[in-house]
């Protein structure tokens, strides 16, 4: 397995191999005593949500603090975190079971963030913070520099405010499905309003909401 990802070379290639090991793989595969990648995932969340914010921060001087919280909860979504581990190709790496491969798992958003999670508190072992941090900086430099200070308002609210000065009923939301083991769950709802559907996915039910308000917005030309 190649040991660097994202400009950092591995001093324990092992702890790489850990980040992209899926639970399922772990227990089909009882004779490798492998380990799967929760626990770096735990410590690769706290360390992204710091250095986000620190970044954050420094950028958003005039920032209040519930513009901060939002601005991080955007940048750091399932769906912003897969889309970076996607474009590392980290899921294409992750040692996955056999049942997980024939569901589907390899392209869940849930996955793909946490292997990205996983990945950073690899890292963060490996190397320390500075190397965690320039990691993060690096690998999610677009989703931040997309970021600005100004208020927004979540794709529900405008949805919501459309449709009612539109004269239209108000939208409804339906969870079509949840995929994925009880502590990595991803979700897939569907909305439907102004006469159309959309549907959005997310690692929980409100950012899958969020997701699906946001496409229909786009839709039907609300954006």
């Amino acid at each position: 397995m190649n040991d660097g990802v994202a400009g950092h070379r591995f001093e324990d290639p092992k702890l790489l191999e850990t980040a992209l090991t899926h639970g399922s793989y772990v227990h089909e595969h009882p004779d490798e005593a492998a380990a799967d990648f929760e626990r770096l995932e735990f410590l690769g969340d706290a360390v992204i949500d710091l250095v986000v914010g620190e970044e954050l921060y420094q950028r958003s001087a005039r920032a209040s603090e519930g513009e901060l919280t939002a601005l991080r909860a955007r940048v750091v979504s399932g769906e912003s975190l897969a889309t970076v581990a996607k474009r590392l190709g980290l899921p294409e790496r992750a040692r996955l079971g056999a049942g997980e491969e024939a569901s589907g798992g390899r392209g869940r958003i849930g996955l793909a963030a946490s292997l990205f999670e996983s990945v950073i508190g690899a890292v963060y072992v490996d190397g320390g913070f500075e190397a965690a941090r320039d990691v993060i900086l690096r690998a999610m430099h677009d989703e931040i520099e997309s970021t600005d200070t100004a208020p927004r308002k979540s794709a529900k609210s405008v949805l919501q405010e459309r449709a009612q000065a539109e004269r239209h009923p108000l939208p409804v939301y339906r969870v079509v499905e949840e995929r994925g083991p009880e502590h990595s769950r991803d979700f897939v709802i569907e909305v439907e309003a102004a006469g159309r559907v959309a549907k959005g996915e997310g690692r929980s039910k409100r950012e899958a909401e969020e997701a699906a308000a946001s496409k229909l917005l786009e839709e039907v030309g609300w954006s």
